[in-house]
């Protein structure tokens, strides 16, 4: 179980990163159940100082207001929140937002690989049973 932290209408957490020995945590990360796709700014992909590799894809993605977007989508060894984790996940780099609030948004890939349930009125999330 993780608690989850409600702000600005929204439910944020932290999350872990891991990729070719390097840890860093990405703070200010929301919950994001429309989200196709979990996407973290890029500033934490140099924070993990890693290359850009073969398998890397450039991806297109258009958000809710209809503007697009490009981002770097990579396999990372893991990526977590609290002890939930997920190894070997393919996530995207990219903008979030140009101010700087938000540094990630959790998507459906990550929510469902993890089978994670979440809860509301709590404020948590643990793994299904």
């Amino acid at each position: 179980m993780e608690k989850l932290i409600y702000k600005n209408g929204l439910l944020y957490t932290n999350v872990f990163l891991s990729h070719d020995g390097k840890e860093v945590i990405v703070e200010d990360v929301i919950i994001d159940t429309g989200a196709f796709h979990t996407i973290i700014s890029p500033v934490f992909l140099e924070k993990l100082d890693t290359e850009v590799s073969l398998d890397d894809e450039i991806i297109n993605a258009y958000g809710l207001g209809g503007g697009m977007c490009s981002s770097l989508r990579k396999r990372i060894d893991k990526i977590g929140i609290g002890g939930i984790n997920i190894e070997d996940m393919r996530i995207d780099f990219g903008e979030i937002d140009p101010e700087d609030r938000v540094n990630g948004l959790i998507g459906l890939d990550f929510l469902k690989a993890a089978k994670i349930i979440i809860d509301i009125d709590e404020n948590k999330i643990f793994l299904k049973d």
